[in-house]
């Protein structure tokens, strides 16, 4: 299979240039009538950082993203949803959501691009998400609610948790794990890798890095 390419991030649509997921966190933020030292304390991140991101002068890594996210008790996607945050969510049943190629939000991180599905639904129960994950990184390891499914698109990954030894997955390999055993992903073979990742949406938090 050819070397994945990493999805270009010089679109139109504003949920995806680069500075939509700074935009999202002021968003949310001010919603919740914080100051950036309030969100700073809450999700251990300094003042100047959350500064530079919410100005589009810098990204964050994912596992400091997930933690704003946990600050705001909000799922990822919800930063680059066009829904006001403080518009309650109507109870529909019957919802569907259909995402066309190359119409997905992206969020992009230091070492990962995140390709959301389902963008259309500010709050759901799961997360579906094509990730690029770029080799070369020693992610910390995360744990939250639910449960999460992996599926290899492209290339090798190595999926590392607190209670197994890691495990390598080829293309075309899954896993389904208990998301509140500590986990992340890393690639393999010094290429990008991607992957479908499927999780319950539930807050989130780093644990420490593994030795």
């Amino acid at each position: 299979m050819s070397k994945p390419a990493t999805p270009a991030l010089a679109v139109q649509d504003p949920a995806q240039r680069p500075g939509a997921i700074g935009d999202g966190i002021r968003r949310f933020r001010k919603a919740r009538g914080w100051s950036l030292k309030t969100l700073g304390e809450r999700s251990d991140i300094p003042v100047s950082t959350l500064s530079k991101v919410e100005n589009g002068a810098m990204s964050l890594k994912i596992e400091k993203l997930l933690a704003v996210c946990q600050a705001l008790e909000i799922d990822i996607m919800e930063l680059v949803s066009p829904q006001d945050p403080a518009e309650p969510v109507p109870q529909v049943t019957g919802r569907r959501c259909v995402t066309r190629r190359d119409e997905a939000p992206l969020t992009e991180t230091e070492n990962t691009v995140y390709e959301h599905h389902a963008h259309e639904f500010a709050r759901r129960r799961m997360s579906p998400n094509v990730i690029v994950v770029q080799p070369g990184r020693e992610p910390e390891l995360l744990r939250h609610r639910g449960e999460e499914f992996i599926f290899v698109l492209d290339g090798r990954v190595e999926v590392l948790t607190e209670f197994y030894v890691p495990t390598v997955l080829e293309t075309g390999d899954s896993i389904y794990i208990d998301s509140t055993m500590a986990h992340n992903v890393r690639a393999l073979d010094d290429r990008p890798a991607r992957i479908l990742n499927i999780a319950t949406v539930a807050k989130v938090e780093a644990s420490p890095r593994r030795d």
